[in-house]
């Protein structure tokens, strides 16, 4: 694994927040068990299955994001699309403002964000700032699941057992147009240029090389520019592994594979996992 990971693995008592919907691994956050789509998602340790709303079973607990996490984590992504278009749609849909979250979500989509396009799914699933299509979300939920990770594999088949043969060969037909459009063979060369782009005005080099002893720090809008506490030091941002996208990939898949839940993370979790 490389040194420098951003990897936040799902908290304790949300294993399943980030990454679950109306086809979890059949867990809810609080270990039981439910039967499928329409029964279990995100947040349903706050409420039974019988009582959880569309708004809970498309949600998760990683919505919630306080203003001075957000402004660490939207300066963290700023070299990564996939990453602060994921960052405006959780927050939006953290702010119950759907048809945000799905807007944002999708362009994350554009990057290759496999998490993003799992949150459209559940979205069009439950019919949240989008109409109610459960062909477009299993087309969704298909593509989510391209690189198999196990999470969105469980939801796929989950959502296909659900529909019925109208639907299923719908779903057929609009997932070519969102594979044309998002799939990992347009996706990833669509971020690998931004990267690309980020990693030369890093450094004003074609080349775009960094330098380990690079020291930069952003205020975050205190009464002192020069007010330590109040800064966030962005060097992790430029970190070897996030630009080069081979290594990053590998990160994102490594995680995703065992379980767990890609973020970027406050200055505290990323300064901590960077340590030897």
């Amino acid at each position: 694994m490389e040194r420098g990971l951003v990897v936040l693995l799902a908290r304790a008592g949300l294993a399943l927040a980030a990454m679950a919907g109306p086809a979890s691994a059949g867990t809810t956050a609080a270990g039981s068990t439910a039967s499928g789509p329409g029964t279990v998602g995100p947040t349903a340790a706050a409420a039974t299955p019988a009582e959880a709303t569309p708004e809970q079973l498309a949600s998760a607990e990683t919505d919630r994001i306080g203003h001075r996490d957000f402004d660490a984590r939207q300066r963290m992504s700023a070299t990564h699309p996939n990453e602060l278009w994921r960052l405006y749609g959780t927050d939006a849909a953290g702010r119950g403002q759907w048809q945000d979250a799905s807007r944002f979500f999708r362009r994350a989509a554009r990057y290759a964000d496999k998490y993003s396009q799992h949150r459209l799914s559940l979205m069009y699933w439950h019919g949240l700032g989008v109409a109610h299509d459960r062909a477009l979300a299993y087309a969704w939920a298909d593509l989510a699941a391209e690189r198999s990770y196990p999470q969105f594999v469980l939801l796929r088949e989950k959502m296909w057992q659900e529909l019925d043969e109208d639907e299923r060969q719908r779903a057929l037909r609009q997932g070519v147009a969102i594979f044309d459009e998002y799939a990992d063979e347009v996706a990833k060369p669509r971020m690998e240029r931004e990267v690309a782009r980020a990693r030369s005005r890093i450094t004003g080099s074609p080349a775009g090389l960094t330098t380990g002893n690079l020291l930069v720090f952003a205020s975050r809008g205190g009464s002192s520019l020069f007010d330590p506490s109040d800064s966030l030091d962005l060097r992790p941002m430029y970190a070897d592994w996030r630009l080069d996208t081979r290594r990053y990939w590998a990160v994102e898949d490594a995680v995703w594979q065992s379980g767990g839940n890609v973020e970027v993370g406050t200055l505290e979790k990323i300064m901590s996992s960077q340590r030897p």
